[in-house]
């Protein structure tokens, strides 16, 4: 497995912008305390912390060119061999960004307790660098798209989601 050290090199290597390299930050910092915490108290769970934390610093790599950078960030992941990263980076609106068009395959829901966490852990860390509530990103999501009809849906669309998310992975703790 990769170290977060070359991790950090690789995230920097297709990312220049410090604003979203400080976001991935702190959203593997957020993610690696949610997989310890859940790891501790849940023994026999399959997860890996340090493993969800090189996830978490890597979920926005793909940012670096245009598209949904989710997807973005699993075809980075996989060209530089990190399959077992890539299974657990998916993150973000993805699954309801085709829902609104009703067109939504399952494969881009969070499935393993690591890849939820991600999930969170982004959700947890705005891009002002601040640990804020689930509720809060979503009014500041909702305060900076206000514009955007389409992505608007979209966010609705998961906001359910990603509340049951929150409240299965907080039992876990």
């Amino acid at each position: 497995m990769i170290t977060y050290d070359q991790a950090l090199l690789l995230l920097k290597r297709y990312l220049t912008d410090e604003k979203t390299i400080k976001h991935c930050l702190g959203v593997a910092d957020v993610a690696y305390e949610m997989a310890t915490k859940i790891k501790q108290k849940n023994i026999s769970l399959d997860i890996n912390p340090e493993k969800v934390k090189i996830a978490a610093l890597l979920h926005d790599i793909g940012r670096y060119k245009e598209g949904l950078h989710e997807l973005n960030t699993v075809e980075v992941l996989k060209k530089e061999g990190l399959d077992d990263i890539a299974k657990i980076a998916m993150h973000g609106f993805i699954y309801e960004t085709p829902l609104a068009k009703n067109t939504a395959p399952d494969k881009f829901l969070p499935k393993t307790v690591e890849n939820k966490i991600i999930v969170l852990a982004d959700m947890y860390y705005n891009q002002n660098e601040e640990r804020v509530s689930l509720k809060e990103r979503f009014e500041d999501i909702e305060k900076r798209y206000k514009n955007d009809k389409d992505f608007l849906q979209t966010v609705q669309l998961a906001k359910n989601r990603i509340q049951k998310l929150e409240t299965e992975i907080k039992a876990l703790m």
